[in-house]
């Protein structure tokens, strides 16, 4: 369950896309900001594929292969610091 925040823009952005493209129909339970989106069966390498393609047709960028970490994708925190930082800093 998420905690009571503010959630940016982003994050809601990300969460739609994860709620609708790689959960079951029948969950109601969303990945909190910081879990890790592999380790909890989320995404998967197959997934990810799909999910770089939606950010960066969302968000009009180039993801190079050099960002292509883990530790840039592997939370919804995570992702959306990547995405702060490139999106920003053009």
């Amino acid at each position: 369950m998420l905690k009571e925040k503010q959630m940016t823009d982003i994050e809601k952005n990300l969460l739609a896309y994860i709620q609708k493209e790689c959960l079951s129909k029948n969950s109601d339970s969303l990945p909190g900001l910081d879990d890790d989106l592999f380790d909890a069966g989320i995404v998967d390498s197959a997934g990810l594929i799909s999910f770089l393609a939606f950010i960066e047709k969302e968000y009009h960028i180039n993801i190079p292969d050099e960002d292509l970490l883990p530790e840039n994708f592997k939370s919804i925190s995570a992702i959306t610091n990547y995405l702060s930082s490139r999106i920003y800093v053009r």
